[in-house]
């Protein structure tokens, strides 16, 4: 009897011992940096589409991927996203260009909601990571597309940068949200621009 209580209680200590070094996974989500900064003052009918988001197969994974100086890459099994990272830029994105349009209408793409749109935006990410402390960095290809005529009326490259505000993985994670809150900003100003001048100039009708 004696026997078995001494070796339940190593097992127990065991346990105790292996959970407490067991690192503990931490789950973070994207979010876009001031939102609602700029926000238009009325609510728009402008709508657009958010979608494909293309990314590189090294950040296809839930593991959050960082750069270890050079071209050298970090994927930390204990700091992963919250939910897939194509879903979580789509969300985001999504956020800071409804607050920047003053538009609820914008959708995933594609979508379980039917629902038509007048744009659609288009992404081909090649570059969304940076080093811990250091910077980041997102270089992406994109379009707009004229969602009712299939019309391509822009197709640009960009590329932004960011320092990170500290060490740790919160802090980057914030700082990829930064870049993503820059990028939102231009498309806004672009779909803007788009909607203006389809307004001064609406197609003649045929015949």
């Amino acid at each position: 009897m004696k026997t078995f209580a001494r070796l339940a209680a190593l097992m127990l200590a065991l346990c105790v011992v292996g959970c407490a070094s067991t690192p503990q996974a931490h789950f973070y989500t994207l979010g876009t940096e001031s939102a609602s900064t700029g926000a238009a003052a009325t609510q728009r009918q402008l709508s657009l589409g958010l979608g494909p988001i293309d990314l590189p197969q090294y950040l296809d994974r839930p593991q959050i991927v960082t750069r270890d100086g050079g071209n050298r890459l970090s994927v930390d099994e204990f700091n992963r996203w919250g939910g897939s990272l194509d879903e979580e830029i789509q969300r985001a994105l999504g956020a800071r260009l409804a607050a920047r349009l003053g538009t609820e209408r914008i959708y995933p793409y594609p979508s379980r909601i039917v629902a038509s749109t007048d744009y659609r935006l288009a992404l081909e990410i090649r570059t969304f990571d940076g080093r811990i402390g250091g910077d980041v960095e997102l270089d992406l290809a994109w379009s707009l597309i004229d969602d009712r005529t299939a019309d391509v009326l822009e197709v640009r490259r960009a590329t932004y940068r960011r320092a990170v505000a500290q060490p740790g993985y919160g802090a980057y994670v914030a700082a990829l949200g930064e870049l993503l809150a820059d990028f939102a900003d231009d498309v806004a100003a672009a779909v803007d621009q788009t909607a203006t001048t389809a307004k001064k100039n609406p197609p003649k009708d045929g015949g």
